[in-house]
């Protein structure tokens, strides 16, 4: 009988170690913090939607991804986000590709008049646009999303028509 008592007392031991160790991973896992670059003034639409999305992310990963949000080119500048993310400054940002022209020519597409209604279609366009072709231009980043506006609106200090 003695030797059932060190029998369960073993097993019941070797259980609490099992349930021990299998504490869940991420409970020890090392937050990641990263930085997020954006040009918009922190009142505009588009940045209090990077906000709000920088907080879903840290929402949905249990606090595991972590973001510092930099609004209104407080960290960069945005003709330079893309290459701050290259360099590492931002492991995020949100910028214009038309703020540095002639660098991504492929994805200036969007800048053409191409009659578009509305910033949703320009939007779709692009997207599917970059979905299919994969222009090499942005092949150093990972793109998450990519936004357009509505028709552009050409000024000139004359009528131009006949």
């Amino acid at each position: 009988m003695k030797g059932s008592a060190w029998l369960k007392a073993f097993v019941f031991l070797f259980a609490l170690s099992l349930c021990i160790a299998s504490v869940p991973a991420y409970a020890q896992q090392k937050v990641i913090t990263m930085n997020f670059s954006n040009f918009f003034g922190a009142a505009h639409k588009n940045s209090i939607l990077a906000d709000q999305w920088c907080k879903e992310v840290e929402k949905r990963t249990d606090g595991r991804v972590k973001f510092t949000y930099y609004p209104g080119a407080t960290l960069t500048p945005a003709a330079q986000t893309y290459d701050s993310v290259m360099k590492g400054i931002a492991d995020v940002g949100e910028s214009v590709l038309g703020y540095t022209s002639g660098r991504f020519p492929l994805m200036e597409i969007i800048d053409l008049p191409l009659g578009y209604k509305s910033g949703y279609v320009a939007t779709k366009m692009i997207n599917e646009f970059y979905k299919k072709f994969q222009p090499k231009e942005l092949d150093g980043v990972k793109i998450m999303w990519l936004h357009a506006h509505g028709p552009g609106i050409l000024f000139s200090q004359k009528n131009l028509t006949a």
